[in-house]
């Protein structure tokens, strides 16, 4: 799909109609829509401005396509504006140069709300946000020694993709602990050659 179908946008009759219709693509990527045709909220305003269901079908997925660009190749806010028009330069040399410049002068605007959304909707594993331990050390009731059964309880508090935050608590004798730290140190080794 070529972004050139993107000419389709020169028919907005107002920047806040252009910025609607690309933030409205953003909420509809393949993951979240796979379906080639856009939802109504976008085939509403397409209508609107006078686009044909074939020219809808066609502006919706190289806006799609655009949206999926920036998010997943763009680096840094700062450099956005010349990103765009890199893109742009690429993907749609026939796109009317006023049509690009309000692209590359919007974009970077919504660029950070793309990424953002594209995150909350993206899977990710849950975040740990404290730890809590202590070491439980039972005592015989005969003599003062420590007796054999020690154990480690951890609480740890975690927040899912979603927000929603849990605890869990582990409990685990030396062997246990043992084993932990065993499998900590091998996933820091991996890390390090990675790094």
């Amino acid at each position: 799909m070529s972004l050139s179908h993107l000419s389709h946008l020169s028919s907005a009759p107002s920047k806040s109609t252009l910025c609607g219709l690309l933030n409205r693509t953003q909420i509809y990527l393949p993951t979240i829509h796979p379906s080639p045709y856009p939802p109504s909220s976008l085939s509403t305003i397409m209508t609107s401005i006078g686009l044909n269901a074939n020219a809808q079908e066609s502006l919706y997925l190289a806006m799609r396509k655009f949206v999926e660009i920036v998010i997943k190749q763009h680096k840094n806010a700062g450099e956005t504006g010349d990103y765009v028009k890199l893109i742009l330069e690429k993907d749609a040399k026939d796109l009317d140069p006023k049509l690009k410049e309000l692209l590359i002068q919007v974009v970077p605007t919504l660029c950070g709300t793309w990424r953002a959304a594209s995150l909350m909707n993206s899977p990710s594993p849950p975040k740990l946000t404290t730890i809590d331990w202590r070491v439980s050390l039972p005592r015989s009731q005969t003599d003062s020694s420590v007796s054999t059964g020690s154990t480690l309880m951890l609480n740890l508090g975690v927040d899912n993709s979603d927000g929603e935050g849990r605890k869990l608590r582990l409990e685990m004798d030396k062997a246990g602990v043992d084993t932990l730290l065993d499998g900590l140190g091998k996933i820091k080794e991996q890390l390090n050659k990675a790094l």
